[in-house]
């Protein structure tokens, strides 16, 4: 008897670790759907996926965004700004910016506008009712009318 206690209790005490380790390393918010960099605009104009670029070349530092299958975006530009070739290059001329999320190749969901400084920092931080399921997503940042600056890449 005495060993079927301490079988009992060995089983009771690794299912207790399995179970909380399992939920030790859950992600309460949603899984991560895509976590990328992104890439300034080459081609002034570009359409991609409907969403209008820029009228002129975009060239960023650094930049990436994290997004999550409980529409969580987390954005960040780093150095995001006019590409040679006119007025203003190296600067950031737009005070606001936003992040456009197309899933599905056509479901299109904004953030609200960002401050966008004019050495082309910003951050987007932002819960976003996303279509279900969002397979396929791109991640843009641009301008608050829509025009894309940035794009996942």
């Amino acid at each position: 008897m005495g060993r079927s206690v301490r079988l009992a209790v060995a089983t009771a005490l690794l299912a207790g670790l399995v179970i909380g380790t399992g939920t030790a390393t859950a992600d309460p918010g949603g899984a991560k759907i895509l976590d990328t960099r992104l890439v300034g605009i080459e081609i002034p104009g570009q359409v991609l996926l409907g969403v209008t670029g820029g009228g002129r070349p975009w060239t960023i530092d650094k930049g990436d965004a994290k997004l999550f299958t409980d529409g969580r975006l987390e954005l960040q530009v780093h150095g995001l700004v006019l590409g040679p070739g006119g007025a203003n290059e190296g600067v950031n001329p737009v005070t606001t910016g936003r992040a456009i999320v197309v899933c599905n190749g056509v479901d299109k969901t904004p953030s609200d506008a960002v401050p966008f400084s004019t050495d082309g920092d910003a951050h987007v931080a932002t819960q976003l009712a996303l279509p279900s399921p969002c397979l396929a997503p791109v991640i843009f940042f641009g301008s608050p009318g829509g025009s894309w600056f940035a794009v996942s890449g």
